[in-house]
């Protein structure tokens, strides 16, 4: 591969003009997309490696928290830390080179584009449209840079997170449990107590007109129309999706996991054109880019897919789809930071009515049935209020307790 660029030289003759120019833009793109090729491969890397760390350092705190001999796990942790100082400036050395040379691409199209006058009309149309094309391989290329620097930044905080960082990450299967439990909760609660407009018809339909049925993985509630037969005029389909906890413990984000839940949802054909349905899929530690690319591309005529993440209380659809965006907020968690509040209020109404001295945050959990985020977050925000001192484990104490003031 060039590093550095070549400009055609004008002798004389137009043919010869134009065909070196074609020839410098043919290769110029034939750069381009090697770069991006490159950049690809690099981010597949260091994805595959990012998961590998995230597994390592989070089983290590996993078989802590289940009294498990972590000593060899720390021993690989230690291992990873050297080996990606030496990776990463292997792969910063290999960046500036891919920077310089998209950067003699840049200079290229600037040579090009000075001579493009000399072009009959037809042929400058061409040659702007060639460019044009580099120019969008060029941002890409760009775009794989910032990715990849987005990765690199992750590994550097996974392999820094202290132990107390990453047990208050980890989630339990009692987490998991009340996460769901107060998730359907919510929506049974807003579809109790308000109607919904079919975004295809506007047509609207009252609070009883809802037919809900729930289990654990998932809700389902439906407005039918017609007698015989009835059909849906307006579904909303809830999955709750958990990743695989062989130790009761998960930290792992959802992707290609629901490639096949997503495409059988659309692909299915439906009777009435005028019947709106949603897919929800919730997950209790988030989702990958590759799903929240793909989901926030779908567009269809009657369906909607929407991603759940209550790890971060946000939700992820095709907000560029009228309809989509109109029933987005039924689906919308409640912010990490109401819940908070509302577990300070509750510790705080505990203390006033009871005068507890102290709590203990897994005996709170279970109390409350609230996952231990909320549990912590409130306790660090006493804390911050001068309600309390905190005690970690790591001083003694069986879990982290809140000591009252």
């Amino acid at each position: 591969m060039n590093k550095e660029p070549t400009f055609f030289k004008d002798s004389g003759a137009m043919g010869d003009v134009l065909g070196e120019a074609q020839k410098l833009i043919d290769e110029a793109k034939k750069e381009a997309q090697a770069l991006e090729e490159e950049l690809k491969a690099q981010q597949e890397s260091v994805d595959e490696y990012r998961e590998q760390v995230e597994k390592t350092r989070y089983q290590q705190v996993i078989r802590e928290l289940i009294g498990e001999g972590v000593e060899d796990v720390k021993g690989v942790v230690a291992g990873m830390v050297t080996e990606w100082k030496e990776k990463k400036l292997q792969m910063k050395q290999r960046e500036d080179e891919l920077t310089m040379q998209q950067q003699a691409l840049l200079e290229r199209e600037q040579k090009l584009e000075g001579r493009i006058q000399e072009f009959e009309t037809e042929q400058q149309e061409r040659m702007r449209a060639e460019m044009q094309n580099i120019a969008q391989l060029s941002a890409n290329v760009k775009v794989q840079m910032d990715e990849l620097a987005k990765t690199k930044n992750t590994i550097d905080r996974i392999l820094t997170e202290d132990e107390a960082t990453i047990r208050d990450k980890v989630l339990t299967e009692e987490d998991v449990k009340f996460l769901r439990l107060n998730y359907y909760s919510l929506l049974q609660s807003r579809l109790a107590n308000q109607g919904v407009i079919n975004p295809l018809t506007g047509e609207r339909y009252s609070t009883d007109a809802w037919k809900i049925r729930t289990t654990n993985e998932e809700l389902t509630a439906k407005v039918t129309k017609g007698v015989l037969p009835k059909h849906t005029a307006v579904g909303f389909e809830v999955k709750f999706i958990v990743p695989d906890a062989e130790e009761g413990y998960i930290y792992q984000k959802l992707g290609k996991e629901v490639a096949d839940v997503i495409t059988e949802f659309i692909q299915t054909e439906t009777k009435d054109t005028k019947a709106f349905e949603a897919l929800v899929l919730v997950s209790p530690t988030g989702w990958t880019d590759w799903a929240i690319e793909k989901v926030e591309t779908i567009l269809n005529m009657t369906k909607s897919v929407y991603l759940v993440d209550l790890s971060e209380r946000t939700i992820f659809s095709n907000e560029g789809d009228k309809k989509t965006k109109q029933i987005a907020e039924w689906f919308v968690p409640v912010p990490i930071e109401e819940e908070i509040a509302a577990m300070v209020t509750t510790l705080t109404k505990e203390i006033e009515e009871s005068g507890a001295p102290q709590f203990r945050a897994d005996k709170v959990c279970e109390k409350y049935q609230v996952p231990r985020r909320i549990v912590m977050g409130a306790f660090k925000d006493m804390v911050e209020e001068g309600k309390g001192e905190l005690i970690a484990p790591e001083e003694g104490a069986k879990d982290s307790i809140l000591l009252v003031r």
